[in-house]
């Protein structure tokens, strides 16, 4: 028996991974990819970082760093051992590596997660497994620090002496 990507799922030789059970009509137009979203399709497997400026979904496997300007989302045959940085994060999936997402992560309950998180808003469904820290914030807070910082401290007033 061997087992891939730190036993999440194992594969029997001789037999066939499951297939996702599909109910759709015969006369059903096939489904089509959601526009504007890179896919790490079913069976990829996938080392190296990578940078998209639009949404990704993780149906297969990725090893190393991902990087979106948007969402990533991670389906139940994904698996992603990386960290992430992303706008929001949703998880349905395996995860480790910690994430750092602007907007919001989403751990379903199917969904594991091994990593530390940063976010302003984190939502962990019943039945999820998670095992890291969490560091949240408000987002308004972190953008006025921001500004705050990157402005010049004022220059002292020199003393008038009468």
């Amino acid at each position: 028996m061997e087992t891939r990507f730190g036993g999440w799922r194992r594969l029997v030789v001789g037999v066939p991974e499951e297939e996702p059970v599909a109910a759709a009509a015969p006369d059903a137009e096939p489904v089509q990819p959601e526009p504007d979203v890179a896919v790490i399709a079913r069976g990829v497997e996938m080392n190296g970082r990578l940078v998209v400026s639009q949404s990704l979904r993780v149906d297969g496997e990725l090893r190393g760093e991902i990087e979106s300007a948007a969402s990533v989302f991670v389906s139940e045959s994904g698996a992603v051992e990386a960290p992430i940085r992303a706008r929001a994060v949703e998880i349905r999936g395996a995860v480790v590596g910690d994430i750092v997402a602007t907007r919001e992560i989403v751990l379903h309950a199917t969904g594991r997660l091994h990593g530390d998180v940063e976010t302003p808003s984190f939502v962990i469904a019943r039945g999820a497994t998670f095992n890291g820290r969490t560091k949240m914030y408000r987002p308004e807070r972190a953008v006025r620090s921001q500004a705050e910082a990157a402005a010049p401290a004022p220059a002292p007033r020199p003393e008038s002496r009468a």
